[in-house]
């Protein structure tokens, strides 16, 4: 069928409506994850880019940070295109190893401790809460696995004293990790059970080229403390210790895997995540503070909280992260922080709302907040305790959580998912029928097409993402989500 789409997307209804300054044809280069994070600390310097508990990052120090961690992760076994799994809270050190993974080209698979049998089953390396080592490893296939970093992610004053890792997992006689620790670190007990770990190959399933691979086969998985990643272990080979960037990584490499809840995965490259960086900064038209600050509520477990860490580069925005998520920490961390733009999904709205209204001042310096479509009850409640604007926006996993957003303006409509953002087309399809549009005004499937849309199955490169949801397009050009279907992404987790 002719796409009118495609040959006029200037007479969508919805482009009326786009904030002053917002142009459809977003300029987005072809860069690398890297080389935002590079051009970042190059333009904004020390200035702070992640918080968290009191404890601040530059984005130059992020930058060596991620550059000392690189090697580190490379000499532990982990090549371009080997899977790193990252079951960590927010936390600095997790933004740190995404960018040290992505220098080497390697691919970051997120997900939750409770999760981590899918996110483990090709991993070559995996970063994992000390406290939750013993608990993590008695689960998932570790047959690829080489190494595991492991974060210290309680405050020492809260950590309770006998919280160790199982015996059955670690040796009962740990290494102090003082300045005496190595590399090395710690190995499995001899009666502990393991698989012998293999290599899923240089060029993986991802269509990069293959080669061969020189390191020895191990035994045992090398347990490393995070703090210990730079020394180099006395017991290495030589030739082990030589870094091998392998070319560094390309923009049509893949960044992040995300499996979802059906059993499928959705693969999200670097010309992905840059796009919806740009998209979601652009589409904040109105004049931000001279130094934003970004409370974000949405984890990095989630492909939209690795969006909004990535969108913060851009924007030179200060990050702060709140392991764990839960009212009572945000809370603390606006107190400290005074954040200006709050994401967070409704639930936590939900939750915040129910605070005693005292403990709510800590958010009297948000001036944007960000979340999924509310229910009208939720909407009031927040537009009555906040003195800030609502953006309501949507956007499946497979999208990297960016396709559609309400304008910041007073065009906003309430209640719906928005305006398609920056470069991203929207249909309403019969349902069943992905080919056939529905008339103006009737219910049928969403489909998205854009370039922050990532690799999944069933979808041909540069076709249409079947969203699996009804919704409704008015006249307008504002999308209303309805309820979900059966789509190809109906599995995806909301927003």
């Amino acid at each position: 069928m002719t796409d009118l789409f495609e040959r006029r997307p200037p007479e969508e209804p919805g482009l009326d409506f786009y904030a002053s300054g917002v142009p459809w044809h977003l300029p987005v280069p072809r860069d690398t994850l890297p080389d935002l994070l590079d051009a970042a600390a190059h333009r904004y310097g020390a200035r702070t880019a992640l918080a968290s508990r009191g404890n601040r990052t530059g984005f130059r120090a992020l930058r060596r940070a991620a550059a000392r961690i690189a090697p580190a992760l490379s000499r532990l076994g982990l090549r371009r295109s080997d899977h790193l799994a990252l079951l960590l809270p927010d936390c600095p050190e997790a933004v740190v190893l995404c960018h040290a993974a992505w220098r080497l080209g390697a691919v970051v698979v997120p997900g939750r401790p409770s999760d981590s049998r899918q996110v483990l089953a090709r991993a070559v390396v995996a970063a994992v809460p000390r406290e939750r080592l013993g608990e993590i490893a008695a689960s998932g296939d570790h047959g690829f696995l080489r190494a595991v970093v492991t974060v210290e992610t309680e405050p020492p004053r809260t950590r309770r004293r006998d919280a160790r890792p199982r015996t059955a997992d670690v040796p009962r006689e740990e290494p102090s990790a003082g300045p005496a620790g190595t590399v090395a670190a710690l190995r499995p007990a001899p009666h502990a059970r393991h698989i012998p770990a293999q290599r899923s190959g240089s060029g993986g399933p991802y269509g990069a080229t293959a080669a061969p691979d020189a390191r020895p086969a191990r035994g045992p998985v090398d347990v490393v403390a995070y703090r210990d990643l730079e020394r180099r272990p006395p017991d290495r080979p030589g030739a082990l210790l030589d870094w091998d960037w392998s070319g560094g990584a390309d923009p049509d490499d893949v960044a992040v895997l995300v499996h979802r809840r059906d059993g499928t995965r959705v693969l999200l490259r670097h010309r992905n995540l840059v796009a919806a960086a740009h998209q979601v900064v652009a589409w904040q038209a109105a004049p931000a503070p001279r130094r934003p600050r970004l409370l974000s509520l949405v984890p990095l477990s989630d492909t939209r909280g690795i969006v909004l860490v990535t969108a913060a580069l851009l924007a030179g925005a200060r990050t702060v992260l709140v392991p764990g998520g839960g009212p009572f920490a945000a809370l603390k961390a606006a107190r400290r922080h005074a954040p200006t733009v709050l994401v967070a999904s409704p639930a936590d709205l939900r939750r915040l709302l129910e605070r005693p209204a005292h403990e709510r001042e800590a958010l009297a310096t948000v001036r944007t907040v960000v979340t999924a479509p509310l229910d009208a009850a939720t909407g009031e409640r927040l537009r009555a305790a906040l003195d800030a604007r609502v953006v309501e926006a949507y956007g499946p996993a497979a999208a990297a959580g960016v396709a559609l957003a309400n304008p910041p303006t007073a065009d906003a409509r309430p209640g719906t998912a928005g305006l398609t953002v920056p470069r991203t087309r929207a249909r309403i399809a019969v349902e069943g029928f992905p080919d056939v549009d529905v008339l103006p005004g009737h219910a049928g499937e969403l489909l998205l097409r854009g370039p922050q849309i990532g690799d999944l199955p069933g979808r041909p490169a540069g076709g249409w993402l079947r969203t699996g949801l009804l919704a409704v397009r008015g006249p307008d050009g504002f999308v209303t989500l309805l309820r979900g279907g059966g789509g190809r992404d109906a599995a995806a987790p909301p927003h």
